[in-house]
């Protein structure tokens, strides 16, 4: 049960040090509510999970990589600076083909279009998703107190 804990404690750290994990949250946030939103299906729903958790794991990979060269050598150093550009060039990758995968997804006519009616026929939940932006630009920008 301790490596559950041992996880937890570095995804919460990543959270709390990380303004890419926290911007990765919030775009996470959106695609859910995105499908549950549109309607997606099964295999859709597949696609889009296994992309969030490539681009949550791989940011967690890349804090490790980067707080691990940070420990060993602390001073500027080619070759660990290129080390962290590797690290971060992983999370890149991830991000962009999940953004291309939820662009398949969810600019086709139909999702859209099923978008749209949403909006128009649930004002008040469609309202509250995007009073949520607000929370989700403290969350991110201005939460430096989360910082360890």
């Amino acid at each position: 049960m301790k490596c559950f804990v041992y996880a937890f404690r570095g995804i919460i750290y990543t959270v709390k040090t990380e303004r890419n994990m926290r911007i990765h949250l919030c775009v996470a946030f959106y695609v859910i509510l995105a499908g549950v939103v549109t309607g997606i299906g099964l295999t859709e729903w597949a696609a889009v999970l296994i992309c969030i958790a490539l681009v949550l794991g791989s940011e967690c990979l890349n804090t490790a990589v980067e707080t691990a060269c940070n420990a060993i050598h602390p001073g500027n150093s080619l070759k660990v600076a290129r080390v962290k550009d590797i690290a971060a060039g992983s999370v890149l990758i991830f991000a962009a083909v999940s953004a291309v995968v939820g662009g398949i997804i969810f600019f086709r006519t139909e999702k859209v279009a099923s978008t749209v009616e949403f909006a128009v026929t649930h004002p008040v939940a469609a309202g509250a998703i995007v009073l949520t932006l607000p929370l989700w630009i403290y969350f991110i920008f201005f939460s430096r107190k989360l910082k360890k």
